[in-house]
């Protein structure tokens, strides 16, 4: 097969497991492994590549929820996660240290929730700050999700993906 094909192949497989484990964990609220998964395919893929996932995962991920027409659901999602790519792909250039992975994957939480928030407050039509003080145990929640599956699967996925990767590319 074609390594161009393999490649496309994984990355599709990637933005489906992205998909699939939301999902799963919907009757959880906050607690996923979409910034785990999103950190660990900017780790591997690079920028470019991890961006195309997100398209393609916000997207689909809308069309699922009947969203695709509401551009406050759809819109912070993609300016959040494509923004959390783009620093996490900074971050890796300057620190090989899962401590730094997993304190970024903290912040990234509160920052995916503070995207949100001017968009849901426009929308329900309350001021911003009981929005975000009403969101602060979200934000917590997702913070320390992030925390936790960062320091505990960031290592072996990475290196499973990246092997993964590379047996791809040859």
């Amino acid at each position: 097969m074609n390594n161009h094909v393999k490649e496309i192949s994984l990355l599709a497989i990637s933005t489906s497991i992205l998909i699939v484990q939301e999902y799963v964990l919907q009757f959880l609220p906050n607690i996923q492994l979409t910034t785990l998964l999103i950190l660990v395919y900017t780790y591997v893929f690079g920028l470019k590549k991890t961006s195309m996932i997100v398209l393609v995962h916000v997207f689909i991920d809308n069309l699922l929820l009947g969203s695709i027409g509401m551009i406050h659901v759809w819109l912070p999602m993609l300016l959040a996660w494509l923004l959390i790519t783009f620093l996490f792909s900074l971050l890796i250039k300057k620190s090989h240290n899962l401590l730094v992975y997993a304190f970024s994957a903290y912040l990234f939480g509160h920052l995916y929730g503070l995207i949100f928030a001017p968009f849901q407050a426009l929308l329900l039509n309350v001021p911003m700050t009981p929005y975000l003080i009403a969101d602060i145990p979200f934000q917590l929640i997702m913070g320390i999700t992030n925390f936790l599956t960062i320091l505990w699967f960031f290592p072996v996925l990475s290196k499973f993906l990246s092997d993964l990767y590379k047996h791809y590319q040859h």
